[in-house]
């Protein structure tokens, strides 16, 4: 039984750093949203959303549905989850993370970006906002 418990406090001791790890590296890739730079967002992000997404395309659709948001006030993690497979994608190291967020012109927006660790760092690999 003792087993069992130290078990249990061991994993939940190393799950905290990667969630910190995840998070860490959403809120910054999501810091480039907040202040425009959508050039750098599309260059930071994970090479399976650089193939789907053509760096004009990915500017011109911020500027379409993120702009008009107004300013980031408030954001903060409501779910994180972690998996290996998701659907259309290879198999990886995926970190979905659900934020809620308060922009200027609107609050209670939830923001989900999807993580995959590539070259030993979590990079964006998409993004949606509803």
């Amino acid at each position: 039984m003792r087993f069992i418990v130290f078990a249990l406090i061991a994993l939940v001791l190393t799950a905290r750093p990667v969630e910190e790890e995840a998070t860490a590296a959403g809120q910054k890739w999501l810091t480039l949203l907040d202040k425009e730079k959508y050039d750098d967002s599309w260059k930071e992000a994970a090479a399976m959303f650089k193939d789907q997404v053509a760096q004009q395309q990915w500017i011109d659709s911020l500027k379409q549905f993120r702009q008009p948001l107004g300013g980031m006030v408030t954001r903060s993690v409501a779910r994180i989850d972690f998996t290996k497979t998701l659907r259309g994608a290879p198999d990886a190291d995926y970190s979905i993370i659900h934020f809620k967020t308060d922009f200027s012109n609107k609050t209670g927006v939830t923001e989900r970006l999807t993580l995959v660790k590539e070259e030993g760092g979590w990079k964006a690999a998409a993004y949606a906002i509803h």
